[in-house]
């Protein structure tokens, strides 16, 4: 497989009016716009994502795959047939077949022609502006803990994927999210510096273990597989805890209520409003 190298006259340094608090320095709790704002564009799209940071998201949320010939794009499915006019494996496709696909008009007629994202296009515009969950799956998707495999990712595309942030500068505004053991031992190994969160494999009680075992901050609870008890022993054991979904504002602020750090949204200003309205009147009347 042959990667597309970055231009080497880029060199980027994040700076600027844009420019937030990295993962490590940003408080906590946050909203994470699961594949940007999903309810008014197109998901895993530059408009979803663009609206989702203009609105105020302190975290994106986006899948990555791999092409036939090597660049890495953003689209929730393995499979393009849900959300373009294209059908089959998206791994099995060449970036230029992937652009005769129209990734828009499934979401509405106003999107009509709209293009699949590279992630150099997402860092090209939003490195350093939010916080990146990046998800990373696998043909196993689902197996977690028994997982065998990466693919369709090798070695070479994590560390493709690995290298487009650093070089973009992005290496403390993201953190990989993946149920498969085998992504999070080779992402563990060739980029310790960023952050992993260990997703739901079918197995609850393996998430706790295995993100102790990957040196991971965290997990990515997945309702209803989690309670009040998993989250404490989360925390015990100094990890983070977020959660998919919450589309609804009451759901949201019982999340809150647990002390999950997190929550990830497909209709973000609508859960916002609540969240941001309990969280001013917790610093009014704290305690």
């Amino acid at each position: 497989m042959r990667f597309r190298k970055p231009t080497e006259e880029k060199i980027y340094k994040n700076s600027g009016a844009g420019f937030v608090e990295g993962d490590v320095q940003m408080p906590y709790p946050r909203l994470c716009a699961h594949r940007g704002f999903s309810t008014i564009a197109p998901e895993n799209s530059m408009p979803a994502f663009g609206a989702a940071v203009a609105m105020g998201a302190e975290e994106i949320e986006f899948d990555l795959w791999p092409t036939a010939d090597g660049e890495i794009v953003s689209c929730h499915d393995g499979t393009l047939d849900r959300v373009s006019t294209g059908c089959g494996r998206l791994s099995d496709k060449t970036l230029a077949e992937l652009l005769t696909y129209d990734f828009g008009i499934k979401h509405g007629a106003r999107f009509a022609g709209m293009q699949i994202v590279r992630f150099e296009e997402i860092l090209e515009k939003l490195a350093g502006r939010c916080i990146m969950n990046i998800h990373i799956k696998s043909d196993e998707e689902g197996i977690g803990s028994r997982a065998t495999t990466a693919a369709p990712f090798t070695r070479d595309t994590l560390s493709h994927i690995v290298n487009l942030i650093r070089r973009y500068d992005c290496a403390g505004h993201v953190y990989f999210m993946t149920p498969n053991r085998v992504i999070l031992g080779i992402l563990q190994e060739s980029a310790p510096e960023m952050h992993r969160v260990v997703g739901f494999s079918g197995k609850p009680e393996d998430m706790i273990p295995e993100a102790l075992e990957f040196g991971c901050t965290g997990i990515q609870l997945f309702k209803p597989y989690f309670d009040q008890a998993m989250v404490d022993e989360a925390h015990e054991k100094g990890l983070i805890c977020t959660v998919f979904w919450a589309d609804d504002p009451d759901e949201a602020e019982r999340y809150l209520d647990m002390g999950i750090e997190t929550i990830l949204t497909n209709d973000y200003q609508v859960v916002a409003n609540r969240v941001n309205d309990r969280l001013q009147t917790r610093e009014r009347n704290p305690g």
